[in-house]
């Protein structure tokens, strides 16, 4: 009775639901069970609430789902075509041919036909037309005035599903290549079950599995286990500054045999880097690919295809998860739907062909004030990550005249000075080439901090503004800023930051917010950032008045990507270079994702 209430209700089986403590929700169970059998003593609420979690117990506890993942991957491996998929359930049994070809995007699993008991003549005999009766009389619980099942419903359900394993079912799909799989969702209903594996050794079924009493509209929660028959990738444009040429990379994401089960390597969705391509090549495309490696790209299988809204040049992070019916999701921050464009067009455009990369103008600033306790260790640290990044550009570049870099040098405010008395700006380098800004970089020395919670990086957004007259008209114009600490605040801040911290504004009041718009829609420029965050922008104890601020404004220098402390220089110069890549003029433009981090993670097209 409890069994087929909780089919009527629904159940907390297929569904989840239950009280706080993880129990049945006895009262719900209870009314059902007395809509069953209205002339029959009513059970106080705790013996319902013994004998439902009886039930659960012995349920649960007899479930098998053994064999499964084995046949599974023999039809992943393609030593099978196909795996034909009885289920037995408490008001229907349905046939289904599970496949899985490695030109398709998942496992498809055709129904072949899905019929109920009562449509079955063998059964309509003995079934009643009231369903809540018939639904106790297959759970077990006998016609009406009866203890048990009559012997007539046995041999009646073992004859229907013989008759539709020879006939109608199995006929309409024979194959002796195809193994059989019984699943007989009705755990604890007797009747169903014995049926079930008396027919196992004369269909042949290669397995007889026990499932919770639940019919899903369709077995993916059986299919989810499937590994992937092939490996899935991410498909990129890549820039070879040596050659000058750009062609197609891709990335593995989930190599052959993952199942949605299974976890990255580092325990969360798997991540990518990449950037968008250079103006006018469109809205940019992140694609995902199947297909074994050493495959020409043509080739390739979509798998999904996404349109992103990047700006362009910048840069952003994927993130892809497998799930069940090997559908790949993702995450981006960015805006994304679903591109319509044809694989071929676009592996057509990033054919590898020789390409005229931009010209990068790189504007490197760099704080230069830190604490003297450690002797201007963090300082040099910065200056050391700064040079390290310069170089990676340079390697990436490929060709020295197509790096030209100039350096900003900045420091704290005086805290006594007034305005225009003091310029936090001490070094200004001109553009020159790689090795020389490396040289500077190193002959830099570190000044004393004199204020916890902001620096004068606010008039670096002026200084652009001078420089004008020195970008190269075809550039490729990149702010990176190596920093710690925000610039100052422009008004006053509230009387609680000012009770809790002396947080001083900026004494010639300078507007950096609009001269970093103008800057970025007039001048074309990224905006990227390094950022090694003070101790306080960590600290939850701190003022939130502070921490906010701090990173409002490093999200406004790091627009296009900003990176922690301590990062690897070639995930930083992909996301400088990446967006100087270019087609030959008058040709396709490249819309793919521009490849970013270790060029080791990649693996280049083969030709086909």
């Amino acid at each position: 009775m409890l069994r087929v209430a909780d089919l009527l209700r629904g159940g907390p089986v297929p569904h989840g639901t239950g009280d706080a403590d993880g129990g049945p929700t006895p009262p719900d169970r209870h009314e059902a069970a007395r809509t069953l059998c209205p002339g029959d003593p009513e059970p106080a609420p705790g013996a319902w609430r013994a004998a439902w979690a009886d039930v659960l117990a012995e349920d649960r506890a007899s479930l098998s789902r053994a064999g499964l993942g084995w046949v599974l991957t023999r039809l992943a491996s393609g030593a099978v075509p196909g795996v034909d998929l009885l289920e037995v359930g408490c008001e229907r049994l349905r046939l289904s041919r599970v496949t899985c070809d490695a030109a398709e995007s998942g496992p498809r699993t055709p129904r072949i036909t899905e019929r109920s008991w009562s449509e079955l003549p063998l059964m309509s005999a003995v079934l009643p037309a009231e369903r809540a009766r018939r639904l106790l009389l297959l759970a077990g619980a006998g016609p009406q005035g009866a203890a048990a099942p009559t012997a007539s419903l046995g041999t009646a359900l073992h004859d229907a599903l013989c008759t539709a394993l020879a006939g109608v079912l199995r006929a309409a799909s024979r194959d002796e290549a195809v193994p059989l799989v019984l699943a007989v969702r009705a755990a604890g209903w007797q009747p169903l079950e014995r049926a079930a594996e008396s027919v196992r050794a004369d269909s042949g079924a290669l397995l007889c599995l026990r499932l919770p009493a639940h019919w899903p509209a369709a077995p993916d929660d059986l299919t989810a286990e499937l590994p992937l028959p092939s490996t899935v990738w991410l498909a990129a444009a890549h820039g070879d500054g040596g050659s000058a040429a750009v062609g197609l990379v891709r990335r593995p994401l989930f190599p052959a045999g993952s199942r949605a089960g299974d976890r990255a390597p580092a325990g969360r969705d798997v991540e990518v880097a990449v950037s968008a391509p250079p103006a006018g090549a469109g809205p940019a495309v992140a694609a995902v690919v199947r297909g074994p490696a050493g495959e020409p790209a043509v080739d390739w299988r979509p798998v999904r295809m996404d349109r992103l809204a990047l700006a362009p040049g910048s840069g952003t992070t994927l993130a892809y998860s497998l799930h069940a019916g090997h559908r790949v999701e993702l995450r981006c921050a960015a805006r994304h739907e679903p591109e319509a464009t044809a694989w071929a067009d676009l592996a057509a455009a990033t054919a590898r062909q020789p390409v005229q990369p931009y010209p990068v103008d790189l504007l490197l600033a760099v704080e230069i004030a830190g604490p003297r306790a450690d002797g201007g260790g963090v300082v040099e640290a910065r200056l050391r990550e700064a040079a390290a990044v310069v170089t990676a550009v340079r390697a990436a570049v490929g060709d020295e005249p197509g790096l030209r870099v100039g350096l900003f040098g900045y420091r704290d405010h005086d805290p006594l000075h007034r305005p225009g008395d003091h310029d936090p700006v001490v070094h200004r380098v001109g553009m020159c080439t790689a090795a020389e800004a490396v040289r500077v970089l190193a002959s830099w020395h570190p000044h004393p901090l004199r204020h916890d919670f902001a620096t004068g990086l606010e008039h670096l957004p002026g200084e652009i503004r001078a420089w004008r007259h020195l970008w190269r008209a075809d550039s490729h114009r990149v702010l990176l800023t190596v920093g710690s600490r925000p610039p100052h605040p422009p008004a006053r801040p509230p009387r609680v930051v000012q009770r809790g911290a002396p947080v001083r504004i900026c004494p010639d009041r300078l507007d950096w917010q609009s001269e970093l718009r103008a800057a970025r829609r007039h001048e074309d420029i990224v905006c990227l950032a390094v950022v090694d965050e003070p101790a306080w922008m960590g600290d939850p104890r701190a003022e939130p008045h502070l921490t906010q601020w701090a990173q409002y404004a490093w999200h406004a220098f790091g627009a296009e990507g900003r990176f922690s402390a301590g990062h690897d220089p070639e995930r930083i110069a992909a996301a400088v270079t990446g967006p100087a890549l270019c087609p030959p003029h008058g040709g396709t433009p490249v819309r793919l994702v521009v490849a970013g981090g270790p060029a080791g993670d990649w693996h280049h097209a083969v030709a086909g």
